[in-house]
């Protein structure tokens, strides 16, 4: 029988033309999975596939995409159960990604430090501050979520997907109050040079981004004419340095202290009695606010992410994630949005334009504190 066939396959073949061959070929799989087209064009789509990561398999006619999540920054990543799990806003997300755009995104434990970081000693240009993480630089993951799209040195080395949130993130700056409830940096300095300034390190907003931004009480740009100091990344860390007097007054995110509380997070402990805010609600140090993901520079992992995130942000699951975890006014906006949705948050709001009551002792100082 194998013979006869080796006989009259050739004779067989003859009568056919190249357009049967590769059909038979296709329809046998020996060509692979056919990848899914544009209607119009009939390209296949550059961004149809993930880009390779070691240890994980491609996707062929949708992506794939491994993200790294540090569980400490609810609300957006967190742990829950047990056993433990990643979850947060982001995870939440993440899950509505597959069934509408076929884009499969899955959460793997990470430190920040993996994703951005303090630079390293190989990197000895002294115009940065810090570098793309070792698992983002070596290709170990796709990216990292819940990163702000600042502008400054993290644009040098990152590519970020469009926000998952409504609005710029805002910055703020803590001081220490003296025993009198007093900041002992009035608002209304903006000249910090010789003033010990500290940056959250591995975190946004970025040292090299302060110089953006605009004293609203005084009405001048910020000026700093020495170094911007660092200690161990993290917020942990740079509060601890601030209590202790190695800062005397910190750039940080102007919700980080809120969200701290909510969450019962002990770096709040003495807010509003030993430490507050003289500042809040700045935001020319950004581009962007809160996005779902940041990869290498050049990755294409936002051509991969942003067309979904368009999609699913126009969306009644959208909106019914977001309002889970943030107050209506904070999501982007859609025809599913409660209608008690109103103005920033009082943490979002300018100095010169607050219309909230709080003073020092709530930890949000005013400009005449």
């Amino acid at each position: 029988m194998t013979s006869l066939l080796l006989l009259t396959l050739p004779a067989a073949l003859g009568a056919l033309t190249c357009g049967d061959v590769k059909e038979i070929f296709q329809k046998n799989e020996c060509c692979g999975e056919t990848l899914a087209k544009d209607v119009n064009t009939g390209v296949v789509p550059l961004h149809e596939a993930d880009p390779p990561v070691p240890g994980v398999l491609q996707g062929k006619a949708g992506a794939r995409v491994l993200l790294g999540l540090a569980p400490d920054y609810p609300p957006y990543t967190s742990w829950a159960g047990t056993p433990l799990e990643l979850t947060g806003y982001m995870v939440d997300l993440g899950k509505l990604m597959h069934p509408m755009c076929n884009v499969e995104v899955e959460f793997i434990l990470s430190p920040w430090s993996e994703c951005w970081t303090s630079k390293p000693s190989a990197l000895y240009f002294p115009e940065v501050n810090e570098y793309v993480g070792q698992s983002i630089y070596r290709g170990y993951v796709h990216g990292c979520t819940a990163y702000t799209h600042t502008k400054g040195e993290r644009t040098l080395s990152l590519e970020f997907t469009d926000s998952v949130l409504g609005g710029l993130k805002t910055a703020g700056i803590l001081t220490r109050l003296d025993d009198s409830g007093n900041p002992i940096i009035s608002p209304s300095v903006y000249n910090y040079s010789g003033i010990k300034l500290g940056d959250v390190a591995g975190w946004a907003p970025t040292a090299d981004t302060f110089l953006y931004n605009t004293n609203r009480c005084a009405g001048k740009k910020f000026i700093k004419e020495d170094a911007i100091l660092t200690v161990a990344d993290g917020n942990g860390p740079a509060i601890a340095a601030l209590l202790d007097g190695t800062f005397d007054a910190l750039y940080i995110y102007a919700d980080q202290m809120y969200q701290f509380q909510q969450s019962g997070d002990a770096n709040a402990n003495g807010f509003g009695t030993t430490f507050a805010y003289i500042h809040q609600g700045m935001n020319e140090w950004s581009y962007n606010g809160t996005t779902f993901a940041i990869s290498k520079r050049g990755s294409g992992l936002k051509q991969v992410l942003d067309p979904c995130i368009e999609k699913i942000s126009k969306t009644k699951n959208y909106t019914q994630v977001c309002e889970k975890y943030f107050e209506p006014s904070s999501c982007i906006q859609n025809e599913y949005s409660s209608t008690s949705s109103s103005g920033p948050l009082f943490y979002d709001a300018p100095m010169d334009v607050r219309t909230d009551s709080n003073t020092c002792a709530e930890g949000y100082c005013t400009c005449s504190a």
